[in-house]
């Protein structure tokens, strides 16, 4: 593992620390911590928190997808070059709802919408 790569893996992992950290003291202030909570309400949290973050990372991803489509793309009908434009997009993911960009283009000849694949 190169510099870089320990550098990131070390950020990441003192973020997901600090992640931690503020969940409990979230929970702190609910008070979940007044009596001797059940251990599958900490674990529920915990999922929680994870979930967020999956989305989240979720979203990062397919905007880094996005960028890479090129800014115009050829027509799967009649092969004419049209502008390619990103588009608001919801999916469902296995964590929940994820809003991701999505190519789309426009050719004027055939009249028709496509959609690229980056």
């Amino acid at each position: 593992m190169d510099a870089q790569s320990i550098r990131l893996q070390e950020e990441k992992y003192r973020l997901l620390q600090r992640l931690a950290e503020i969940e409990v003291e979230q929970q702190r202030q609910q008070g979940v911590f007044d009596a001797v909570p059940h251990y599958s309400v900490l674990e529920t949290a915990a999922h929680r928190l994870g979930v967020e973050l999956s989305c989240l990372t979720q979203q990062r991803a397919a905007r880094e997808v996005a960028a890479a489509n090129p800014a115009a793309s050829a027509c799967p009908q009649c092969g004419k070059k049209a502008a390619v434009e990103m588009s608001k997009r919801t999916v469902q993911s296995l964590d929940g709802t994820v809003e991701v960009l999505e190519p789309v283009a426009h050719c004027s000849a055939c009249r028709r919408a496509f959609f690229p694949s980056a």
